[in-house]
């Protein structure tokens, strides 16, 4: 194997050492077996012998064990003693997620203001604030304590972030937009730019001016590249802790509830209403002025033009609930037994 495979990975870094029984408590988990140290989360496929583990079926515990791994993270149906310090928890999945907070040791941008930034000084900035050079930050504009600005960011006049939110390199708050706290904003992405709307005329499309704005609620992630465009009158808002995937299009007025989940390359046409707890699938379309209730499904790449019910789930395009889909691929399927059957009868 190459040398390279085994050394530590930069950013899941070995800064700090934790027991097995330090992890059971930080994770909610009981502790089998002897006392262990970790000082690093792998994968299954690089395991380490100073790593934690998480694992999601049975056969890979023997494997992990031949390779000397300090502990493994397992789900709490497992039947029988694991073959190594284990940690059983409810969720595998949340587990993981707690376990790359811990180790993450990617470098975090220090509190201070590179001296090639721009800043209008009438913007206000809070304690803690760092701002990388080639940041643009406008007239009037309110960043919040500790938050981070990314190399060329721009930040538009009368534009407000809330504590501690983070703008990845090459992000653009147009004038106005509001981010609640802890937003993350990956790179690329623009938030507050003219939707798309035009009045036909004899001398064709004119402009319908966008005078709202983009207000995101607290704890959002927004991925890269993506556009959440402004309201005409009123304004486009994104509800807290909502979780939006790169190449997203989010259009003017849209009103997108809270703990949404959107899939990368799905598009929400204008003034579509999207309840709470809300899944959309990657490359799903959402026509304009539609409701789609709390809780529904959407598939991938399905083409919603009608209202969704609160809890359903819909698939295809036209978009329609599952089961009805189920039964249409069903029925199609017994086309060709059906005109066999024609032909044998003519």
């Amino acid at each position: 194997m190459k040398s390279w495979i085994r050394s530590p990975h930069p950013l899941r870094g070995c800064a700090s050492v934790f027991t097995a029984d330090d992890l059971a408590h930080r994770l909610g988990g009981e502790l089998v077996g002897g006392p262990a140290t970790v000082s690093c989360l792998a994968s299954m496929n690089l395991p380490r012998p100073d790593a934690v583990v998480v694992v999601e079926k049975p056969e890979q515990l023997e494997h992990l064990a031949a390779r000397g791994v300090a502990v493994v993270v397992i789900p709490a149906t497992f039947d029988g003693p694991p073959p190594i310090t284990a940690i059983r928890v409810a969720d595998t999945r949340l587990a993981l997620a707690q376990l790359t907070a811990l180790f993450d040791s990617r470098p975090k941008p220090a509190a201070g203001i590179s001296p090639q930034a721009i800043i209008d000084p009438s913007a206000q900035l809070g304690p803690g604030v760092s701002v990388a050079a080639g940041a643009v930050i406008l007239a009037h504009a309110v960043i919040g304590a500790g938050c981070r600005i990314g190399p060329h960011c721009v930040i538009g006049v009368g534009t407000s972030l809330g504590l501690g939110c983070w703008l990845h390199a090459h992000v653009t708050l147009y004038d106005g937009v509001t981010l609640g706290q802890r937003v993350i904003v990956h790179s690329g992405t623009v938030i507050g730019a003219d939707g798309f709307g035009y009045a036909a005329s004899q001398h064709g499309a004119v402009k319908i001016h966008h005078l709202g704005t983009v207000e995101v609620g607290d704890e959002v992630e927004v991925g890269a590249n993506t556009c959440i465009d402004r309201g005409t009158l009123d304004a486009t808002r994104i509800g807290a802790r909502t979780k939006i995937d790169n190449h997203c299009q989010i259009g003017h007025n849209v009103q997108l509830g809270t703990d949404c989940l959107i899939v990368g390359q799905v598009g929400i046409a204008g003034s579509t209403r999207v309840g709470d707890g809300v899944i959309i699938g990657g490359g799903a379309g959402v026509a304009d002025h539609l409701t789609i209730g709390a809780g529904a499904r959407i598939a991938a790449q399905a083409g919603v033009s009608k209202n969704v019910p609160p809890g359903e789930t819909w698939i295809g395009s036209p978009a329609q609930p599952y089961r009805q889909w189920l039964r249409e691929r069903y029925l199609v399927g017994q086309l060709e037994k059906l005109w066999a059957w024609f032909k044998g009868r003519a």
